[in-house]
């Protein structure tokens, strides 16, 4: 190879290494995610379009969401929908006995419909623990504070009124931790309380313990609900 070829090759080879070297320009910057001032109400929704039009920013952004701990200006939480819940859903779980019925493995239906606003209704069909039963819940969401309220009327003879705040992360997985008032059914006193996990559009799990008389909360069974149509969930 002659010296001038040399020369060249060793002068594109700097210039490769100092293309290499050379800081790239930073990607643009995204700004702060911040809900947008209004209440304007979407038909047939509960949340408010300011609070849609948030959640799908949110779930745009190409970062990691920030919060205020970053030293910048942080992102506003996601907002959780419960318009998540309408549908039709197929119910499995496996529960142990207790004054509510026997102990096993119990199937079911649940169809959930919204009202309107934040209200929603639902019709559970139940069987597999000793006669069919039918449970049908009002749904109500304060969509400000976050709180849900859940009353359900069993057609086994009670009713249970499940309250509690829904908290979410920036990934936007929710979990539902409620309780419910004690309240008598065949001469014995019971407590519920629970999580209901909302980590999926295809399904959900609500992990329950329950009190009885005087005793300490105890495991009261893991039940799924998986949307009609989608494939079962993990155990």
């Amino acid at each position: 190879m002659s010296i001038k070829a040399i020369v060249l090759v060793a002068m594109v080879a700097s210039l490769v290494s100092l293309s290499a070297q050379a800081p790239r320009p930073a990607p643009a910057a995204q700004p702060a995610v911040r809900l947008q001032a209004g209440e304007t109400p979407v038909p047939g929704e509960c949340l408010t379009k300011e609070e849609l039009d948030l959640n799908q920013r949110l779930q745009a952004l190409t970062r990691p969401t920030r919060g205020v701990e970053a030293g910048q200006e942080g992102d506003d939480p996601i907002r959780f929908n419960p318009g998540y819940l309408v549908g039709k859903w197929n119910v499995d779980g496996v529960v142990p006995e207790s004054p509510l019925g026997p102990a096993g493995e119990m199937t079911g239906v649940d169809t959930v419909r919204h009202v309107r606003d934040c209200t929603y209704e639902s019709t559970l069909q139940v069987k597999g623990l000793g006669p069919v039963f039918t449970v049908r819940s009002t749904i109500v969401f304060d969509r400000q504070g976050g709180y849900m309220v859940k009353l359900e009327q069993d057609s086994r003879g009670f009713q249970v009124l499940e309250t509690g705040v829904v908290g979410g992360d920036a990934g936007g997985y929710f979990s539902h931790h409620w309780q419910s008032p004690e309240f008598t059914y065949k001469t014995r006193r019971v407590r519920l309380q629970g999580t209901s996990f909302f980590a999926s559009p295809e399904n959900y799990r609500v992990r329950m313990q329950i009190a009885v008389d005087d005793q300490p909360f105890t495991a009261y069974g893991t039940l799924w609900w998986r949307r009609e149509g989608s494939a079962a969930p993990p155990k």
